[in-house]
């Protein structure tokens, strides 16, 4: 039996995408826990937990309902968007990666636009990633997304954390006809809301949520600002260490292995590498030479 193809209306799509909440009051934060449900302001959507009237509810302003084009009923039509377009949903499964080197959870967001249209490119620009020792994985991303078949681009941001599975990716910035000068003004717009929101992304995963820092060498980035950005996250750092079970320490005093993992995990490494880097778990080991600053607050 043929497979019923999903397609999408690249104008409709831009257009309905355009209208996303990008403004937000200082005081709120663009939190999993009011985002995770509002198709109004989240493109990875999860609806799992929602009731058939808060479903039917959705679907009325629902952007990809809007922008299909074919004839599936709305129920058939969600089963597919979750099975083909996101790979059943935004997760962190490494099987479900396009290659044996690429890893899912950093290639989902841009296999995702290029099958909503194939003309859409998604680049990814900086990648924050955490990794607790044997247990919770964060990762903001923030990206361009633009089609040469189109007039109108977005500045994005992807937050994902594991392993309660909560996602958001939305617009913070939109473009109509790029100018030069406004690619210029990517670092300040990316690292201004980052700041902005800066308590509330730190706390996404554990002790300021930064470990790895990937910023792409397309891209002409203020290197020191970048520094002076993150160190504002040491607090994060010295806080969680101090919170941290006495024992569980002790732990890994015995362990020279151990301590050495952890005082990794404590320290933030800034990388400027090439966008291919951006879809695999990054290893220290082999990008050593990419290393552009290492701050450590831990000893």
């Amino acid at each position: 039996m043929k497979k019923e193809k999903i397609e999408f209306d690249l104008d409709i799509f831009v257009k309905e995408l355009s209208k996303f909440n990008m403004n937000f009051p200082a005081k709120e934060n663009p939190s999993f826990r009011t985002r995770m449900y509002n198709v109004k302001s989240n493109l990875a959507l999860s609806d799992h937990n929602l009731g058939k009237e808060e479903k039917a509810s959705n679907f009325k302003n629902f952007i990809y309902w809007k922008a299909y084009i074919g004839s599936l009923n709305k129920e058939k039509f969600i089963d597919l968007l979750s099975d083909r377009l996101m790979d059943c949903e935004f997760s962190w499964n490494c099987e479900e990666a396009t290659t044996t080197t690429d890893c899912h959870e950093y290639t989902v967001v841009k296999k995702t636009f290029s099958k909503i249209h194939k003309s859409l490119k998604y680049i990814p620009l900086v990648s924050v990633r955490d990794a607790y020792p044997g247990a919770a994985e964060s990762i903001i991303e923030f990206s361009y997304l633009y089609s040469e078949k189109t007039n109108l681009s977005f500045l994005m941001v992807y937050t994902n954390y594991d392993p309660s599975g909560n996602t958001c990716l939305f617009p913070i910035k939109c473009f109509k006809k790029i100018k030069k000068n406004e690619i210029k003004q990517f670092h300040s717009l990316i690292f201004n809301y980052y700041d902005k929101y800066r308590d509330f992304y730190a706390r996404t995963g554990r002790a300021g949520s930064c470990n790895e820092v990937l910023l792409n060498d397309n891209y002409k980035w203020d290197l020191k600002h970048v520094e002076k950005f993150f160190k504002k996250f040491m607090k994060y750092k010295k806080d969680d260490e101090k919170e941290c079970n006495p024992n569980y320490l002790e732990e890994y005093k015995s362990s020279p292995e151990k301590r050495n993992e952890l005082a990794a995990y404590y320290n933030i490494y800034i990388f400027l590498v090439k966008e291919k880097k951006f879809y695999k778990r990054f290893s220290f080991r082999g990008n050593w030479r990419n290393e552009i600053k290492r701050m450590f607050p831990f000893t």
